[in-house]
């Protein structure tokens, strides 16, 4: 019995350790490529499509985002400001990486000919404009999927308390129009991204 046991504790360490070993191998690869990629993405290639392709995945994730939380009678994650806050950090974060690694950087800061306080100034209102973006797209995204699904919720309600349940297609277009809120704003969120990485 004690070497049956002694077998067992010799087995189970020596399969952990291969799949220590294996999983390491793993996570090696997988950070080597994630690499490979971020390098591709933040290189100084103006000739990188990566702006558009960000821009169109986007839209499609906030999009999906929105409906997934719409049609299982749940509210929306774009409604949530930590959601999106987040989301908007990530995004403004790959548009700020993507400006460094460009060569614009060092003209952004100090533009040759100006005096020192201009110079200076304007740095800091560029600076202060730079970081207020995720910010401002948090708000904006927020504010308008919440304040749209709160508009339809009411127009819903007060038609519903005027013509009774017997008008069936004031809960379609209801749909439509809130669906119709999360196609413009899932637009304009990728747009300002597109346009970020654009500068």
């Amino acid at each position: 019995m004690n070497r049956l046991f002694f077998f067992d504790l010799f087995f189970i360490i020596f399969f952990g350790l291969f799949l220590i070993l294996v999983i390491s191998d793993f996570f090696l690869k997988l950070l080597g490529f994630v690499r490979k990629v971020m390098v591709d993405v933040y290189s100084y290639s103006v000739y990188s499509p990566v702006s558009k392709l960000d821009s169109f995945f986007t839209f499609f994730f906030l999009l999906m985002v929105c409906f997934l939380g719409f049609f299982s009678y749940s509210y929306c994650l774009l409604g949530m400001i930590e959601f999106t806050f987040i989301f908007s950090m990530i995004s403004w974060l790959s548009t700020l990486f993507f400006f460094f690694s460009s060569e614009k950087f060092s003209v952004y800061l100090c533009k040759t000919g100006d005096f020192f306080f201009k110079s200076f100034v304007m740095s800091l209102i560029e600076l202060v404009s730079e970081f207020s973006r995720p910010l401002a797209l948090t708000v904006r995204l927020t504010v308008n999927v919440a304040v749209g699904h709160l508009i339809i919720d009411l127009l819903y309600y007060m038609l519903e308390f005027f013509f009774g349940n017997f008008f069936f297609w004031i809960f379609i277009m209801s749909i439509f129009m809130e669906c119709f809120v999360f196609f413009i704003q899932s637009y304009i969120f990728s747009r300002l991204i597109y346009l970020y990485l654009n500068e």
